[in-house]
């Protein structure tokens, strides 16, 4: 070693450096004395100090960032961490789908390997290494702030994460599009910086998903008035914005200059291109091409990165950052020697893939491989693409370039081999949990998967294209309120290709959403018959038949649906259902307790097994199964209330009205909640506020009609608003005429009425009330 070199180096050894003075002067020192290569190797060692934050932002193209682009949207807060960071010029997302390029981008693996194909129907295989469990095995804080119900801990992306940030109201939804099932920027930012400033102290790898230009593109004012023709650039701008502020907030808090910061998109979006709208069907670049971006409290020797990069490639560059052994099982290559001004050898082919097609439609699935410049999809009708010299893929080089297509068809078929070697077994999400499954058919979000195995003459989707946009213009005619017109198509849609099981059940879901029970019910058997063992069209027919009152059917057909499904905790749930409210409370109990003893999380049958000992008058035994349920639950809806309908047995209602507050914070749509709650309150005197949950009562039932009276009585006795005690009044007797309850608005109708002198109407509407009193007593 140089006696320079060995001397400088003591020094260090001996002396403290002040960092606030000196840092950007010993480096220049540093640059002169040893060259670059000396400061690459202390700033890859400060890495190994930092935080990482890795930020994911959902159905993001790369060309609408004007880092990349310029002219089509104004996105100046990530062009600036662009300018100040590495920008990498071709990055490619494993595959077009939320759920499938997360695994990719937080595993380093393949859909290849670790099999998660799609959105609804997979789940994350617990054998899957993540790098937040590496993370966190390093005693390192991990976190995870999630925008969109995809990505829920359902789907088992949360392994490894400390805290993980995805509550979603459901409860809100009655009917929607899928894409209305997330969280603004604003929300998951606030999550976000709520959990940095108490976290701060520690080293920390955080995620933050974000959402906002998926579909449906509705962003809020300026952006919607700026991009009024482009609403999807709108999300975009909008979505740098509150980056932006997020920027600032990590800025006055000191976690800038000790965070390494890695901004991706999970995919893109094709905005028409190739007759697609939206994303998932096709891999050409508008859906697979993403950004990323790498900042670093230090300035890399290179600014852009022209070489062909992938998701999979992020996990290793965050392990080898961070200072952390890569597990065997990943696939993709750390990109630091590439940040730092190494070689690019070997960053010259890359993958991408959708199974959406076979999956949804019996179609053939999509694979694309890519080689320098040149880019081959294996399909049915193969397609050869110089994405350099042609971006939007139009002209198809199949025939004119046919050795060169041949050549990477056997370079994939090999990439395939060795990609997916020793590849995890899919998990089956029905199994795995039903409960969740349950709810996503209810929404309408679970679609079939079709059986395709063994058959090689699959259609290519380019053939089908104009179907499948017709479904998707169906999808949005239900997200516009427009269900006879969705029907119709859908309709017309079946009438062409009546083998797709994905329309039939989405026909069924249109009719569930207008009450046409009986005309779902007929969807939903017919869907059976295409797949005799489909769970969620299982589900469905259950749901029609207790919508019509035949629990005799019901009891029927999960018979039957039991033969398939054996230990099924939902099935077992349901025939307990059956004869609980056939009022056989005993038998009842033999299949909620079963239903708990499949899965031990079923809170359905825990509080289903209190409301019976309840109703059986043993006290003891319910609270047991309340507490049981309430320990377990994890959105905590109808718990509280049954906890409150105890303590008002036992004339506890100071505890009573403590339950129903904290069961209208979880599901503010409880009707019943809410009365009971104002009940509680008028008796003690607090009329004031008990009139809110009135209200909100009212605003949540347009069957109940009680609370009508009770604040047109409040009305009356303030001798307030008149008009709108009639109106009450009047509403509520529409909806049961003819009931004891109804004698009640009756009689404040003769009261108001006397009130302003109108002694007719106010004799009418007293002989009414006397009449139905008198029927009803």
């Amino acid at each position: 070693m140089p006696t320079a070199t060995r001397g400088f180096r003591c020094w260090l050894k001996s002396k403290p450096v002040i960092i606030a003075l000196g840092v950007i002067a010993l480096l220049g020192v540093l640059y002169l004395l040893f060259g670059p290569s000396v400061i690459s190797r202390i700033n890859r060692r400060r890495l190994q100090r930092m935080n990482v934050l890795l930020i994911t932002l959902d159905t993001l193209r790369a060309d609408h960032l004007s880092c990349y682009d310029p002219g089509r949207v104004e996105t100046p807060n990530l062009d600036r961490l662009a300018e100040e960071g590495v920008l990498f010029e071709q990055c490619v997302s494993q595959t077009p789908l939320t759920l499938p390029a997360h695994t990719s981008i937080l595993s380093g693996t393949y859909p290849l390997f670790h099999q998660v194909r799609d959105n609804g129907g997979f789940v994350v295989p617990q054998d899957l290494t993540l790098i937040s469990e590496l993370i966190r095995q390093n005693k390192i804080t991990t976190s995870a702030f999630i925008a969109a119900y995809v990505l829920h801990s359902k789907w088992g992306i949360n392994q490894g994460f400390d805290f993980f940030s995805d509550k979603f109201d459901l409860s809100k939804y009655q009917t929607f599009s899928l894409g209305e099932v997330q969280k603004r920027a604003p929300e998951v930012l606030r999550d976000s910086r709520s959990w940095l400033e108490k976290n701060s102290g520690h080293r920390f790898f955080s995620w933050i998903h974000l959402y906002d230009p998926h579909t449906p593109y509705d962003p809020p004012a300026p952006f919607s008035e700026l991009y009024r023709e482009h609403p999807y650039r709108g999300e975009v701008a909008y979505l740098d914005h509150e980056l932006g502020k997020f920027f600032d907030f990590l800025k006055q808090k000191k976690l800038w200059k000790n965070t390494l910061i890695i901004v991706t998109g999970d995919h893109g979006e094709m905005l028409g291109e190739h007759q697609e709208k939206t994303h998932g069907y096709f891999i050409y670049e508008a859906s697979v091409r993403v950004p990323l971006i790498v900042h670093a409290p230090f300035a890399f020797p290179v600014k852009r990165v022209k070489e062909l990069v992938e998701h999979v490639d992020l996990a290793p560059t965050i392990l080898e950052a961070m200072g952390i052994d890569r597990p065997a099982s990943i696939q993709g290559r750390s990109l630091l020697d590439l940040l730092f001004g190494g070689s690019g050898r070997g960053f010259d082919r890359a993958y991408t893939e959708t199974y959406y097609p076979r999956l949804h439609f019996g179609w053939s699935e999509l694979k694309g491989f890519y080689r320098h410049d040149l880019k081959f999809i294996q399909a049915p009708l193969d397609e050869l693409y110089d994405v350099r010299a042609d971006g939007r893929e139009s002209e198809n080089l199949n025939l004119k370039k046919s050795f060169d297509k041949k050549k990477l068809q056997d370079e994939l078929e090999l990439f395939i081999r060795e990609k997916s070697r020793h590849a995890l077994a899919p998990v089956d999400f029905g199994k795995n949990d039903r409960d969740a499954l349950e709810k996503l058919a209810a929404l309408g979000y679970i679609t079939a998967f079709v059986d395709t195995s063994g058959k090689t003459d699959l259609v290519d989707p380019k053939q089908k294209i104009g179907v499948y946009m017709s479904l998707s213009e169906a999808r949005q005619l239900k997200a516009e309120s427009k269900i006879d017109e969705a029907i119709a198509l859908v309709k017309r849609i079946l009438a062409e290709d009546p083998g797709i099981v994905d329309a039939r059940l989405f026909l069924g879901n249109l009719y569930l959403g207008q009450k046409k029970h009986r005309e779902a019910l007929a969807v939903f058997l017919r869907v059976l018959e295409q797949r005799p063992d489909y769970y969620v069209a299982m589900i469905n027919i259950v749901a029609c038949y207790k919508m019509l009152g035949d629990w005799e059917k019901v009891k029927a057909v999960l018979t039957d649906y039991m033969k398939v499904f054996p230990r099924d905790s939902s099935f077992n749930f349901e025939m307990g259902n059956v004869f609980y409210f056939q009022k056989n409370f005993d038998k009842a109990l033999t299949f909620f307790f079963t239903a708990v003893e499949i899965d031990t999380n079923n809170t359905n049958a825990m509080r289903r097994i209190g409301e019976v000992y309840f109703l059986k008058k043993e006290m003891a035994k319910a609270t047991e199964w309340f507490t049981r349920a309430l320990k377990a639950n994890i959105d905590l809806r109808r718990t509280y209330f049954d906890l409150a309908l105890l303590e008002e047995e036992k004339n506890n209602s100071d505890k009573a009205m403590e339950y129903y507050r904290l069961e209208l914070e979880a599901d503010p749509h409880n009707y019943k909640a809410a009365f009971n709650l104002a009940e509680l309150l008028r008796r003690r005197g607090r009329d004031d506020e008990a009139i809110q949950y009135y209200r909100q009562s009212i605003d949540n039932s347009r069957n109940f009609n009680i609370p009508y009276f009770m604040v047109a009585k409040y009305n009356l006795d303030r001798r307030r608003d008149l008009e709108e005690a009639i109106r009450l009044c009047e509403e509520g007797i529409k909806i049961l005429p003819e009931d004891k309850y109804t004698a009640f608005g009756n009689y404040v109708l003769s009261d108001i009425y006397s009130l302003l002198n109108q002694p007719a109407r106010s004799a009418f509407f007293f002989r009414r009330g006397e009449e139905l009193m008198k029927r009803f007593r």
